[in-house]
């Protein structure tokens, strides 16, 4: 019996055993299941996190992509950028390629966009500041409540663009010699001799320091002023020959301003072109203002120069440039003559030298003034260098070209100075005298035929004068008037336009000295010996009659000369001038510039008033000048549009902040040619331009004898 229940013992313990073995391995297979249920779930879990978080990754991409360069698209002139998710549209830019990137396309590289003023012969952008506010509704005080204007009118722009090459009708010529304006165009100079306009940071050219501001352009014709003919043609020379025609009668002979034989080095170098069709510019490379209140990134927004000086110092620059109206030039020689259809382009250019023959300024101490210099390399002569010939203007004087400036650190800023200006034939290997574009001919002024005057602002040299001796003449061609060009006298200077102050320019040896070369044809070492004679001994010798300004009342107005020369209108016998307010009329540098700014601008003339009593014309104590006529004030339309803005149309034109017409000529008849006028921009550049005889003439308006400006 206990065999039997140790058996049945042993038997259940093995099945007991046998069942927790059975039930345990069930266990450990129910716990694989339940840990690799648990893994795919992680995993599921980790791919499932991954794959949204690459989906969102790539949504954002695409989003990115497909947002433009808004910069660029804003200089491309793109209207609307605004991409707000990832279906959202882009406006695209007319006529450019499309810039939106898809995740299948190849990114292309876009060149960077072109900076603005890139083109340093186009006139500048500047920022809207620099504009006058013509049309502003609100305009600080001096401009409005605290301003007069002559007549009480407002200022108008003389040249709207609608009226650009405009015909107009006229009794005589036809074509492009009949037009009421020509756009202003920019002498384009070159200044890489003494400048370097690449930018490394950025390996693009900038613009230059200054492009040359407040030129002064005058015509090289022998004789401009010829009445009632046509400009376009070549019969300037058969009308001039015909006024020679005068059976001895010595006021009708030809009239000549300017006497080729003091010009052979340009007609040298310019064959092509005959001396009557070409152009002088004169402009000063100075401190200039075109960066003035500017910000950095401005600066660098408008491309400017990082100068904060002048380049290698100030210089003066003369240019040789084309005519306002198309010309055929070259023929000969077998070769087939060419049109000519672009207005005062540069031809050559050369710096303007001081040859440093004697002394050169007034002031005692070291280094306020430049010493004589022999050539150091022999040969005889004097050493030349650039100098500061500050507001450049030419003007004429017996056959000859002048020029008038100031150098205020040698000879204070009271005077203003002029000297004659010669021009030199480049010899072969005369590598010192080579001008700075290679040029074949060479200006200089001598410090010896230095004159100073004193004192106005801005004054305007007279040396031809013109009157009527029959209107009514009925023998003559067409009935015009009969014209008596008076003796030249001696040099006269308008220092002051209210009240109308003349005064005699006293040129001491000067003239002397310049006649006998002309007429006995001196050697270099006769010269040499006259100007020791005649001229050392005057160097510091003020050659100018003094004279205070002509108050005829204890009011005046700010009205300021502008042109360094007064032009004669032989039709009326009248001298034209052009003169500028600035407002306010202090020069204290302010926000808006270092010194004169907000300029408007007015035609005027003058004339002697005769004593008929007198006799026959010319100089004598019984005559004065008077205001004849004035125009009331406009500005220049500015040139630049600013970023942002729409181009120049006839509903968004204003001026610049800074204007100064530094030139005035007259080329043709002054009823029906052309008025060249010449001016600076901003300080910084400069343009010239042509308005119709007609339309100045219509612009002048008489005034009351012995009225003055301040009158008005």
């Amino acid at each position: 019996s206990n065999n039997s229940n140790s058996s049945s013992a042993i038997v259940n313990n093995h099945n007991f055993t046998a069942r927790r073995s059975t039930a345990s391995r069930s266990s450990s297979s129910a716990n694989n299941i339940k840990a690799a249920v648990l893994v795919l779930l992680l995993c599921g879990l980790v791919f499932g996190s991954f794959y949204l978080s690459y989906g969102v990754v790539q949504q954002s991409m695409q989003v990115h992509q497909q947002q433009p360069d808004l910069s660029r698209m804003k200089n491309e002139g793109v209207k609307d950028v605004a991409a707000k998710e990832s279906g959202a549209t882009v406006v695209q830019p007319t006529n450019k390629k499309n810039l939106v990137s898809t995740p299948n396309q190849k990114d292309e590289q876009q060149p960077p966009p072109p900076p603005v003023n890139s083109d340093k012969c186009a006139f500048r952008s500047y920022p809207k500041s620099r504009l006058y506010g013509l049309n502003d509704k609100s305009q600080p005080s001096f401009l409005s409540s605290d301003a007069t204007y002559i007549r009480g009118e407002l200022p108008i722009i003389l040249n709207p663009v609608e009226k650009d090459d405009v015909p107009i009708s006229s009794t005589s010529g036809s074509g492009n010699n009949n037009v009421e304006q020509t756009a202003p165009v920019k002498p384009c100079l070159d200044t890489t001799t003494w400048e370097t306009l690449l930018d490394k940071s950025t390996n693009r050219n900038r613009l230059p320091f200054t492009d040359g501001h407040n030129p002064s352009v005058v015509s090289l014709a022998p004789n401009p002023y010829v009445l009632g003919t046509n400009t376009n043609s070549n019969d300037n020379d058969d009308n001039q020959n015909n006024n020679s025609n005068d059976n001895g009668n010595e006021s009708k002979k030809q009239h000549v301003r300017l006497d080729p034989q003091h010009l052979t080095p340009i007609t040298t170098t310019f064959p092509n072109y005959p001396l009557d069709k070409l152009f002088l510019a004169v402009t000063i490379f100075g401190n200039g203002q075109c960066k003035f209140g500017l910000s950095q990134e401005e600066v660098t927004t408008y491309n400017f120069s990082k100068y904060n000086d002048p380049p290698g110092g100030k210089r003066t620059v003369i240019a040789v440039m084309t005519p306002p109206i198309p010309v055929e030039y070259g023929g000969g020689g077998g070769k087939e003559e060419q049109q000519q259809t672009t207005p005062f382009q540069v031809l050559g250019q050369t710096t303007l030298l001081l040859e440093r023959d004697v002394k050169y300024g007034t002031k005692r101490q070291p280094g306020k003034f430049i010493a004589a210099q022999p050539n150091p390399t022999g040969g005889g002569g004097y050493t030349r260098i650039h100098q500061e010939f500050d507001d450049p203007r030419f003007f004429f004087h017996q056959g000859r070209l002048w020029v008038l400036y100031r150098n205020g650190p040698l000879f204070g800023y009271q005077d203003q100075i002029q000297n004659p200006v010669h021009f030199e034939l480049v010899k072969d290997g005369d590598d010192e005298d080579v001008g700075e574009g290679g040029e074949k001919f060479i200006a200089y002024v001598k410090a010896s035929e230095t004159v100073r005057v004193c004192c106005g602002r801005n004054i305007a040299l007279i040396s031809e004068e013109a009157r009527v001796v029959n209107d009514s003449d009925d023998n003559n061609d067409e009935g015009k008037a009969e014209v008596e060009w008076m003796p030249s006298g001696g040099l006269k200077a308008l220092t002051w336009v209210d009240p109308v102050t003349v005064v005699d320019v006293d040129l001491g040896d000067v003239t002397n000295l310049l006649m006998k070369k002309d007429h006995r044809q001196l050697s270099e070492s006769e010269i040499d010996k006259e100007k020791e004679d005649e001229v050392i001994l005057h160097t510091n010798v003020e050659r100018t009659v003094p004279h205070h300004r002509r108050l005829g009342s204890a009011k005046k107005s700010n009205i300021h000369g502008t042109n360094g020369y007064l032009v004669p209108l032989p039709s009326s016998g009248e001298l034209l001038g052009i003169a500028h307010f600035h407002r306010p009329e202090h020069r204290k540098e302010s926000n808006y510039a270092l010194h004169g700014h907000h300029y408007t601008h007015a035609f005027f003339t003058i004339a002697r008033q005769h004593n008929n009593s007198g006799g026959g014309g010319g100089d004598d104590e019984n005559t004065s000048f008077q205001l004849k006529r004035i125009s009331n004030e406009f500005l220049f339309r500015a040139l630049s549009i600013p970023i942002g803005e729409e181009k120049e149309s006839p509903n968004n034109i204003d001026g610049d902040i800074i204007q100064f017409a530094s030139g005035l000529d007259v080329y043709g008849s002054d009823i029906d040619g052309k008025l060249v006028l010449s001016y600076g921009i901003n300080d910084c550049e400069g343009a010239v331009m042509t308005i119709s005889m007609a339309k100045l003439q219509q612009m002048l308006i008489e005034v009351e004898s012995g009225q003055e400006v301040v009158d008005l």
